[in-house]
């Protein structure tokens, strides 16, 4: 499966449309903008910084995509963010799903939940060992008659 960008459509598909726009648009302050993008955003980037503690899968080059199988975990996590920043209690169903959120970032971290390769993968870096530094060692002293003399 591709990577693909979570949009606000996304969030409509996935719960009833006024109750997005009601996130989207309560509780604005004076001349602020819809939070959804910087919502959506900041939850795929915590999920890409997971992903990429597995060396075996790198990042899609457009930092705005995830896996398309992790659509769901991620509009769902969005969803429950914008309840949050509208002080809206989480039904036991979002509770239960937040938690399995936490399960399954941690099993990201580690390599243990399969993630699809990207269309575009962020080309890796080779590690390169630094070079060795010379290491300086003190010659033994030794005191002996001769290196004494005078004293």
């Amino acid at each position: 499966m591709p990577w693909i960008i979570i949009t606000t459509d996304d969030l409509n598909d996935a719960r009833v449309a006024d109750l997005v726009t009601a996130l989207r648009e309560e509780a604005l302050g004076v001349g602020q903008t819809d939070p959804a993008p910087r919502i959506i955003q900041t939850v795929v980037d915590e999920v890409r910084r997971c992903i990429a503690f597995c060396p075996n899968t790198p990042l899609d080059a457009d930092a705005a995509k995830v896996p398309a199988g992790l659509k769901d975990m991620v509009v769902q996590k969005i969803v429950r963010t914008m309840k949050k920043r509208l002080l809206m209690a989480l039904t036991d169903d979002e509770s239960s799903d937040e938690s399995l959120y936490q399960k399954r970032l941690e099993k990201l971290t580690v390599c243990e939940w399969p993630v699809d390769k990207p269309d575009t993968p962020i080309a890796i870096a080779p590690v390169v060992n630094p070079a060795s530094t010379p290491a300086i060692t003190p010659k033994d002293r030794q005191a002996t008659r001769a290196s004494m003399d005078g004293f």
